[in-house]
């Protein structure tokens, strides 16, 4: 893990162009900029581990981020995949609490590392911020109640078909593209499921004609059919079969 040496004006240029900060006075970004550093995460190299002290806003300047908790099976539970623009680490840093998850580079990744005293004070100070740090922790909490709803109790399908239809664009039902950022084992973990599981449901759904994989790029060919088999009720006892 490496250090940049960026100045405060780098880092205010750098801020201003990622997700919530864009918006920002540049008198704010300035302030974020003074207790800021840019460091680099090479990838499987470790980022932070659960309840090591959270001292710094996490943003993810290019490259992704995952966030995981070790099961006792040895597998891992995946909590969140962050990629650029996107921060991580607001909750435990906010209530003065240790990392609850473990963080890791999933490729190799630039980080820009906001101090805790710098955004706190920089918060109380400006609204604005304040309103972007709780909009952007509201979405984190209703990302992870879509994972819990799409993971249980639901079958295997179900999750996946849940999974497909959380990245289908605004103007609602029809056919769209996803390209995958994450690796399908990473996917296969935040839906609780194997990494053959994931592979089956896939080949599945696509003798149904309702996707075509080509290797990252999923096509969604019948959102109408996902949207169905999202809607059944779950057979019995397949729920808890991974």
């Amino acid at each position: 893990m490496n250090a940049f040496p960026l100045s405060p004006t780098q880092i205010s240029d750098i801020l201003s162009r990622l997700g919530y900060f864009r918006d920002l006075g540049p008198a704010t970004l300035r302030n974020l900029a003074q207790g800021a550093r840019q460091i680099t995460v090479r990838r499987m190299e470790s980022v932070f581990n659960k309840g090591d002290p959270a001292e710094a806003l996490y943003v993810v300047v290019s490259g992704q981020v995952k966030l995981y908790l070790s099961q006792a099976n040895r597998s891992e539970k995946v909590v969140a995949l962050v990629n650029h623009g996107q921060s991580f680490g607001i909750a435990s840093l906010w209530l003065g609490l240790p990392h609850a998850a473990h963080a890791m580079a999933k490729s190799d990744s630039h980080l820009l590392l906001v101090d805790r005293q710098t955004l706190i004070r920089q918060a109380r100070q400006d609204s604005l911020l304040a309103e972007c740090l709780m909009t952007d922790l509201s979405q984190r909490v209703m990302d992870l109640m879509h994972d819990l709803e799409s993971c249980t109790p639901r079958s295997s399908l179900q999750r996946v078909s849940c999974f497909l239809l959380q990245h289908r664009p605004e103007s609602g039902l029809g056919d769209y593209d996803i390209l995958l950022t994450s690796t399908k084992r990473d996917i296969a973990a935040k839906l609780n499921l194997t990494q053959e599981t994931l592979s089956r449901m896939f080949q599945h759904l696509s003798r149904e004609g309702a996707i075509q994989v080509q290797g990252r790029l999923i096509r969604v060919l019948d959102s109408h059919k996902l949207a169905e088999i999202n809607r059944l009720q779950c057979p019995p006892g397949e729920a808890l079969s991974e």
